[in-house]
């Protein structure tokens, strides 16, 4: 139980730091002013308010937390917020996160967190499908009250049988199984060998949003329809329930997963279906357990009718681990000593005439990019507020275009003084604080600007997918005379 509280804790902080705290916070100091209190008292009182809102006092004058204050999908959309946090942070191609995720060996720890928030975020979604799939069944009694429901309750979403405690079944159909009603009367198998099944970011370049590889796609599903029996001859051949199961074809034949992606109940009366659908696979975190729960039209009572609709899409869905594709290694770095007394090895490649970027990466405004700096003596790409008296090293300009182009820039006067307290940049607009209290404001424009130099003093490019170079200019005269290569992003 230790364990089911200290997830409910999380949750409780996270809403105490989402987006409704300040609300509710600014509802208590309202009331109060309105009473005519002063800070000092409002304060008081909003924080006493959250004991008395939030909390159970006990008989030993100690106190529980009240979780049911607040409602089971306010809680699943705080887990899902943090899930979205964690896939933001394992996004290879987050810049400001992936390099100290790799340092570091933090990716098996997060991956292990975001199945656990995952799994939170499936049971908290499956209470609410669960609630409203009886509602659509006609199996909640309209006595019950609806906030039972609908507040989270840390004992609904902790359970070990969870099959057994939420079932999606229709009594009617359990029990037609149970006297041996239930017949199955169609067996239907729908399956694509897809050449072009999935288009897929380049695994050899995924920082570049036009490359793209097709991946081919098996899918399959079986669908079993089935109808209550009185008797051999039944008066009409209408279909009282369907299942559908995901399949592969293997040398060995059809391997079907354990569990069904899809339910569909068909009433007795021209009333709407109800169709569940379960879009995990197996193996997947929340296999098993209803994603989509909703009604369906009177007409979506076969197997057939399922294809017009747009599920066999939901059922193959792709996963975000799916979507993340680990950048390439780097080349490895090559060492090269000189022996004793001699000239040591120059990488560089040198043209008095001057090297250029051998490909178009501006387009016709030359605004395809976006800015970001580096302080010097600082490797985080943020800027670190430790010191009053920082400087910028560079600006950058990373072209959103051919050969994944960056290039290097110096900062102009007042921008490049060692007085900076903060620096930020968004949009292209730079705003400096100096540890006078000025504030400084430019723009990284496409032409000349008050931010940086005219010329960049370094290019980086990749030429063909499969060289990165990088051309350096000394003298500021504008001719890159020195090149050489440089590890793939």
């Amino acid at each position: 139980m230790r364990g089911k509280h200290l997830i409910g804790l999380l949750v409780l902080g996270a809403f105490a730091l989402s987006g409704c705290a300040p609300k509710y916070a600014t509802i208590m100091r309202d009331k109060g002013s309105a009473e005519g209190w002063t800070k000092e008292q409002q304060a008081v009182a909003e924080h006493f308010s959250y004991r008395l809102k939030f909390t159970t006092e006990n008989s030993d004058a100690t106190y529980s937390v009240n979780y049911s204050v607040l409602s089971n999908e306010l809680v699943a959309k705080i887990v899902k917020e943090r899930i979205e946090d964690l896939e933001s942070v394992l996004d290879y191609k987050n810049s400001g996160w992936a390099p100290y995720i790799k340092a570091f060996g933090l990716r098996d720890e997060l991956e292990r967190e975001l199945k656990i928030f995952k799994g939170v975020h499936n049971r908290l979604r499956l209470i609410d499908n669960y609630n409203s799939f009886r509602q659509q069944m006609g199996q909640r009694s309209s006595s019950r009250p609806l906030e039972l429901d609908l507040s989270y309750d840390v004992s609904k979403v902790f359970v070990e049988d969870v099959f057994g405690v939420y079932p999606f079944i229709s009594e009617r159909i359990d029990e037609a199984r149970k006297n041996n009603k239930l017949k199955e009367v169609e067996r239907l198998l729908w399956s694509a060998n897809r050449t072009y099944g999935r288009k897929e970011q380049d695994p050899s370049d995924p920082e570049d949003p036009n490359k793209f590889i097709w991946r081919p796609e098996e899918v399959g599903l079986e669908f079993v329809s089935y109808k209550i029996l009185d008797d051999s001859n039944p008066r009409d051949n209408t279909i009282d329930y369907i299942e559908g199961t995901r399949f592969k074809m293997t040398s060995n034949g059809i391997r079907k997963e354990s569990k069904p992606a899809l339910k569909l109940f068909v009433p007795e009366r021209n009333w709407p279906s109800v169709l569940v659908i379960d879009w995990d696979k197996e193996g997947e975190v929340g296999f098993g357990l209803p994603d989509s729960v909703e009604s369906a039209s009177s007409g979506l009572v076969t197997a057939e009718s399922l294809f017009a609709t747009t599920v066999i899409n939901r059922i193959f869905p792709v996963s975000e681990q799916e979507k993340r594709i680990p950048p390439k290694d780097p080349l490895p770095m090559v060492v090269e000593i000189a022996p004793v007394g001699r000239t040591k090895v120059d990488v560089w490649e040198y043209n008095d005439q001057g090297w250029t970027v051998p490909l178009r990466y501006k387009n016709d405004r030359a605004d395809n990019y976006y800015a970001a700096h580096k302080i010097k003596d600082d490797d985080l790409p943020n800027f670190d507020h430790s010191s009053n008296n920082k400087q910028v090293d560079y600006f950058k300009k990373d072209w959103n275009g051919n050969g994944a182009v960056v290039e290097y820039f110096r900062p102009k006067a007042p921008f490049d003084q060692a007085n900076l307290v903060s620096l930020a940049v968004s949009n292209n607009r730079v705003v400096a604080v100096t540890n006078q209290g000025e504030e400084i404001t430019g723009y990284v424009t496409s032409g000349s600007n008050r931010v940086i130099q005219d010329y960049p003093y370094q290019i980086d490019y990749s030429e063909n997918d499969e060289k990165r170079w990088r051309i350096v200019d000394e003298d500021g005269d504008g001719k890159y005379e020195k090149k050489r290569q440089v590890a793939n992003r």
